[in-house]
């Protein structure tokens, strides 16, 4: 079961996205934001991924709506675990943040 990788790519897209838009907003890099806001983004955390197992375990095999296909999903949060893990790398080695 891929249950544990979609939950996984889940948060990889959430902390991508919300990452990059505070990056964006602020200025400040994504360890930055977690020195100052831990609480609140482990909640968040925590709440999407109890969010995504009902739907992970649930799901049977091939659901698809519209152009939202399990292969997609899948994709989609291998590719924000790269793009997740490569901001964190290039901010740590540039000392700033990426944007």
């Amino acid at each position: 079961s891929g249950a544990p990788e979609i939950i996984n790519g889940r948060l990889a897209m959430l902390g991508f996205v919300a990452a990059l838009g505070a990056e964006l907003s602020t200025g400040d890099s994504v360890l930055r934001q977690l020195a100052e806001e831990p609480t609140l983004i482990t909640l968040t955390f925590i709440l999407f991924s109890a969010a995504s197992l009902v739907p992970a375990f649930a799901r049977k095999k091939g659901d698809t709506v519209g152009p939202f296909t399990p292969q997609a999903e899948m994709l989609n949060g291998r590719a924000a675990m790269i793009g997740f893990a490569a901001m964190l790398v290039l901010e740590s080695v540039q000392g700033a943040a990426l944007f």
